[in-house]
């Protein structure tokens, strides 16, 4: 068995090699099997995280940022648990793109010292050849998920896709709005924007640009995610779980009273110092010195410092989420 697209509705159809047509059960269209350019294999990420394992996965990552509960393993409580397979289009893109136009030089003259008095810049006749080949990882759902569209996929282990499967991990398999022809088309825009960008880098004015782009392959892939509602002390917090890598997409950070504190006392401690900064470099006298050091100049290194401090320490303490930035190869 193997599964593709429907070419009519995008729902996933199982097959076997010897079928030479298929009947759509959902829009009851059916397709000749030898019109292989309007069929694309259809594939999937298995659930190999439990609920439990994924659970471990989670604390494991909150673990990671100060100020969590060190009981975390045992006070946090899942109260709701999703499991959603949601569509990717994997779209491997060449393209050969010949450019010409004018790029831009300088003229130096008049040296003096280390540099030069005039500097002239003017236009020169260039042209070149981009040629490389791409995958774009496309989003295929109607539903716009910033957090997935973002997240790093993995495609290491994928099968077949079959709704048994899915069902047998009592999970719901949402569908792509998105037909083939739109996700070539986004593909190839994609690679185009990235030539654009380096003729950019090579011209100052682009004249002419030749290219030819190819799709060399394509394909859906489901890919299983958890939605976790779980409580940490009588608050509610979320987050969402690759199941298949069990990877953490995104979670809230449960944090302890102390830490905040310990957060606006650092705040309070550094503004402090970023303020005493400002009332020396304002207020003090030119003609008085700290540790060879006009007062003036200390001021201003203190108020500087201070203010850094404070929005850095502000920044990373009011942090209220913590994602996955580690990257698996595919």
């Amino acid at each position: 068995m193997k599964s593709i697209m429907c070419p009519n509705c995008a729902a996933p159809l199982e097959l076997e090699d010897t079928q030479t047509h298929v009947t759509c059960p959902f829009c009851s269209v059916t397709s000749e099997l030898k019109k292989i350019d309007q069929l694309i294999e259809h594939y999937m990420l298995p659930v190999v995280y439990d609920v439990e394992q994924i659970r471990t996965e989670l604390v494991g990552d909150i673990l990671k940022s100060p100020g969590t509960p060190d009981d975390l393993h045992k006070s946090l409580n899942l109260k709701k648990v999703g499991l959603k397979f949601y569509p990717y289009y994997i779209v491997t893109v060449h393209l050969r793109t010949e450019y010409k136009g004018n790029g831009e030089y300088a003229t130096f003259s008049h040296r003096y010292k280390s540099g030069y008095r005039n500097i002239e810049t003017h236009l020169k006749p260039e042209q070149g050849v981009f040629d490389d080949e791409r995958e774009f990882i496309i989003w295929g759902p109607k539903e716009i998920i910033n957090d997935l569209i973002n997240f790093e996929i993995s495609t290491r282990g994928k099968r077949y896709f079959q709704a048994l499967e899915a069902d047998k991990v009592k999970a719901k398999v949402v569908k792509t709005v998105l037909d083939v022809e739109q996700a070539k088309v986004q593909g190839i825009a994609t690679i185009r924007d990235i030539h654009k960008g380096l003729m950019y880098k090579e011209l100052a004015q682009i004249q002419e640009v030749k290219d030819k782009p190819e799709v060399k392959g394509i394909y859906l892939l489901h890919i299983p995610f958890y939605f976790l509602d779980f409580e940490v002390n009588g608050k509610m917090y979320k987050a969402t779980m690759d199941a298949a890598t069990g990877r953490t997409v995104i979670t809230q950070i449960p944090r302890e009273t102390s830490y905040w504190a310990m957060i606006g006392m650092l705040s309070a401690f550094f503004g402090i110092i970023g303020i005493a900064g400002i009332y020396f470099a304002v207020t003090a006298s030119q003609g008085v010195e700290f540790f060879g050091l006009g007062v003036n100049w200390v001021g201003v290194f203190a108020a500087i410092t201070g203010i850094v401090f404070t929005i850095r320490t502000l920044l990373l303490g009011l942090r209220t989420k913590y994602r996955e930035t580690r990257i698996k190869k595919r």
